[in-house]
């Protein structure tokens, strides 16, 4: 149907009729052809590269290639007409198609174009845009950089091996002058050491009595110093180097065979022993710098002034040192890890069944120095104990405390009696802290006779403003207390209730005695005479009343 139009809009050819063909192959280049014309008209094109032949004898004249196809549709079968319909009409649905939908590309590119209108624009979070190299530096500086790291590591690296080697190298027996030595710098050489470096020595031309108090002074600083401090390690060291020697030339005396060779290299336990003795040694040194530097460090650093806390922060990090360096060189001896677990394990459940009470006194002072109900230098009221004597002992009154360890606290009594109390004890004593008051109760009772009794309302007026207006009496935090606190057989108490600041104890004492004074005066004043307490004399025993 759509055959008329192409052939309309497409050129007239003229070309030489063809050599005879199969019917077959002339419906597929009639095909062929057709599709080429349609093409060709669709996009303008005019097809002027066939020309004319020269016409030859034996070939019949030219005719429109409109007749030759219509010669050849006369010549095909029912079938063949069927199958050529259907080929024509694919053909005018492949022309079409452009018009009717978009070509895949065309509404692929449509549909991107329609999804970039409607998405939503993602912003980059702060995280996502930040570049965590904002600041490099040079290449050549960078290269410097690593270059100077990889030296100290390279030292580092080659200080340890050397120590190793040293620590590895066997005793001899003409070694022994080291362990000499040694004890000689711990008994005199650091002594002699720190005198030739203190500039506060005591002259030669001073008397005896000055060189002597400048020699005790100089004891005491030199033991505080760093120099008295060194009698510790250098001590660990020197008992290292003992086991070390000991252990080396024994080896070499008792040599054991192993098999088909002999234990030479290392001794009889092996270079492990030297490096396991010396992680010991180490630990002793950590442990012994752990309790002189870090409460001061604690202190300066990080402002911790109680002394309690101070204490638990330093035995935990002794605990921790202790335990990291014991491991460690069971390790280094050869002990397997599941070895030093296990027993550390049954052991302290066995050490915590045995002492229970150990335990308990140990706990009781690490509560002590986290909760810290009370401190060095404070005074606290205690309750009485099975062993020792309590507060309500006039010759106890608050006891002072002196000194709070791991194990036991010492406390110092009025009477100077230190008493020494286990720390278990106070995790289930009634403890008070006298110190941290902030005022002194004062609770006094004071008699009016009763015929004076319509004075009583005037007294305690009177008392109460003298109270409020006294400077040492704390009247806007507490409240002051004056009425009539009952009626005895013989006299009227009037009961008076104030706090007055806290003081020391000498001053407290004063102001009290010159508070009950003035008071006194007050009562005095508006009364006949003090409310002596009535004697009643009976002229019949009453045991005569009693059936006896």
């Amino acid at each position: 149907m759509f055959a008329p139009t192409l052939a309309a809009a497409r050129p007239a050819r003229v070309s030489a009729r063809p050599a005879p063909r199969s019917s077959a192959a002339s419906r597929r280049a009639g095909i062929a052809a057709r599709a080429e014309g349609r093409s060709h008209a669709r996009h303008g094109v005019v097809d002027t590269s066939v020309t004319e032949p020269p016409s030859r004898v034996g070939h019949r004249p030219p005719r429109s290639r409109l007749a030759e196809d219509a010669s050849s549709e006369a010549n095909l079968s029912p079938t063949q007409t069927t199958a050529r319909l259907f080929a024509s009409l694919a053909l005018a649905g492949g022309a079409l198609a452009p018009v009717v939908a978009p070509l895949p590309a065309r509404a692929a590119s449509a549909s991107a174009t329609a999804s970039k209108k409607t998405a939503v624009v993602h912003e980059a979070s702060f995280l996502e845009r930040l570049n965590p190299n904002l600041v490099r530096l040079p290449e050549p500086v960078a290269a410097r950089v690593d270059a100077a790291m990889l030296g100290v590591g390279q030292n580092v690296r080659a200080f340890a091996s050397g120590v190793k080697k040293q620590a590895e190298d066997p005793w001899s027996v003409e070694d022994v002058w080291v362990i000499f030595l040694m004890q000689w710098v711990i008994n005199n050489g650091r002594r002699a050491l720190y005198d030739a470096l203190d500039e506060t020595s005591a002259e030669k031309d001073a008397d005896d009595d000055a060189r002597s108090l400048a020699d005790s002074l100089a004891t005491e600083r030199f033991d505080a110093s760093v120099f008295g401090w060194l009698e510790g390690p250098l001590k660990a060291l020197n008992t290292t180097w003992i086991m070390l020697y000991l252990h080396d030339n024994a080896s070499r005396m008792f040599m054991v065979e192993a098999g088909a060779g002999v234990v030479t290299g290392g001794g009889y336990l092996g270079y492990s022993f030297d490096i396991g003795m010396y992680t010991l040694c180490l630990g002793v040194v950590g442990v012994l710098a752990t309790l002189r530097w870090l409460p001061n460090f604690l202190r300066r650093r990080f402002g911790i002034e109680e002394v309690s806390l101070q204490t638990v922060i330093t035995r935990l990090a002794v605990i921790a040192i202790s335990a990291a360096t014991t491991l460690r060189a069971a390790l280094l001896f050869g002990v397997p890890a599941s070895s030093v677990l296990g027993v550390s394990g049954v052991g302290g459940l066995t050490f915590g069944l045995a002492a229970r009470d150990v335990l308990s006194n140990v706990m009781g002072g690490t509560m002590l120095a986290i909760l810290r109900p009370f401190k060095v230098g404070e005074e606290i009221f205690v309750t009485q104990g099975s062993n020792f004597r309590g507060s309500d002992d006039p010759s106890v009154s608050d006891y002072l405390v002196r000194e709070i360890g791991w194990y036991q606290t010492t406390l110092e009594a009025k009477d100077t009696k230190p008493t020494i109390v286990p720390n278990g004890y106070f995790l289930g004593a009634n403890v008070i802290n006298v110190t941290r008051a902030t005022a002194r109760v004062m609770i006094l009772e004071f008699r009016v006779s009763y015929p004076d009794r319509e004075a009583v309302p005037g007294i305690c007026e009177a008392i109460e403003t003298y109270l409020r207006d006294h400077p040492k009496c704390d009247s806007t935090k507490y409240p002051v207390r004056v009425n009539l606190g009952g009626a005895k057989s013989d006299h009227l108490a009037i009961v008076v209730e104030f706090h007055v600041y806290k003081l020391p104890l000498d001053e407290h004492l004063r102001v009290r005695g010159r508070l009950i004074f003035d008071m006194l005066a007050v009562v005095e004043a508006r009364t006949t005479g003090p409310a002596y307490p009535t004697e009643i004399s009976l002229e019949t025993s009453l045991t005569k009343y009693s059936g006896k």
